[in-house]
């Protein structure tokens, strides 16, 4: 690595996790920003299947402005891509220095002496940050939307042994699911569904929008209270299930996946609203005299 702005104390630190990123399947870039926009550069670029890790190494480390300015630019326009601080690991961090990085969703790499590394602290992905519409509406399904949101949206690196935003998503399914059958159930007991509790709990999700969807499985008379619009997206969304239980044969097919969660993330937060408003528009239904 040929460096000429790294300070010559960093230098053995940069040349760590460059080596560390190339046995992941990086390449690697020095000293360049990100593209002739960015407002810096920083001693790496670690670059694979569009996820762009920028890492600046110091021996001594403060959160710089410029780093701050950097991170704030990769949020704006939501780039794919992690920012690092790289230091040693024998370095001490005053509590303001930590609460910068937490602010900012910079991450911390720690390097020892013999080429080890530590994720200190994650950083946030701009592009994987989830923040659906002020105006949805979840009723009492709100802390179970906001836990789905909360684990989603956790700072996480790539390079880190586990996946929370797909366990996110996973829980995020099973309450749509859940819902689902819920409102199958609460549109059996007023009289609307040719059906019994019995065997819509014995039916699969699948099942379940189908017939909520279908003129024929409603008392003579009665329109469906799933639309053919929200049944297509109800199918899209379960669909996108195979994205957590799908098994990815190498790192890249995993960035593709993970490029995807937002959206499915999104779709799923506004499906619960929905879902949630029209449990409520049932109940509040007269129950039909058999």
């Amino acid at each position: 690595m040929r460096y000429i702005y790294t300070p010559e104390d960093a230098r053995p630190i940069a040349n760590t996790v460059a080596k560390f990123m190339q046995r992941k399947g990086f390449s690697i870039s020095v000293e360049k920003p990100l593209n002739y926009d960015a407002p810096c550069s920083t001693t790496l670029i670690a670059t694979k299947a569009g996820l762009n890790i920028l890492l600046e190494a110091r021996y001594q480390v403060s959160c710089e402005q410029y780093m701050k300015e950097l991170s704030l630019w990769l949020h704006k326009h939501l780039y794919y891509a992690e920012l690092f601080i790289s230091t040693h690991r024998s370095n001490s961090f005053s509590g303001e220095f930590l609460k910068d990085l937490d602010r900012t969703g910079i991450g911390l790499i720690l390097v020892d002496d013999d080429s080890t590394l530590k994720i200190e602290r994650h950083p946030s992905n701009p592009a994987l940050t989830v923040n659906p519409s002020p105006h949805l509406k979840f009723g009492s399904y709100v802390s179970q939307v906001k836990a789905c949101l909360d684990k989603f949206n956790q700072p996480l690196s790539f390079l880190a042994e586990t996946d929370a935003r797909k366990d996110a998503l996973r829980d995020l399914c099973e309450l749509v699911e859940g819902i689902t059958e819920d409102i199958a159930i609460g549109a059996v007991k007023k009289g609307y569904l040719q059906r019994d509790e019995e065997h819509i709990k014995q039916g699969s999700w699948s099942d379940q929008i189908n017939m909520l969807a279908a003129a024929s499985a409603y008392k003579t008379g009665h329109t469906p209270f799933v639309s053919d619009e929200l049944k297509t997206d109800l199918h899209a969304f379960r669909n996108g299930r195979n994205l957590v239980d799908h098994k990815v044969r190498s790192k890249q097919d995993d960035v593709r996946r993970q490029q995807k969660f937002p959206d499915r993330m999104i779709m799923g937060i506004r499906l619960v609203s929905d879902l949630v408003s029209l449990k409520s528009q049932i109940s509040r239904k007269k129950r039909l005299i058999p």
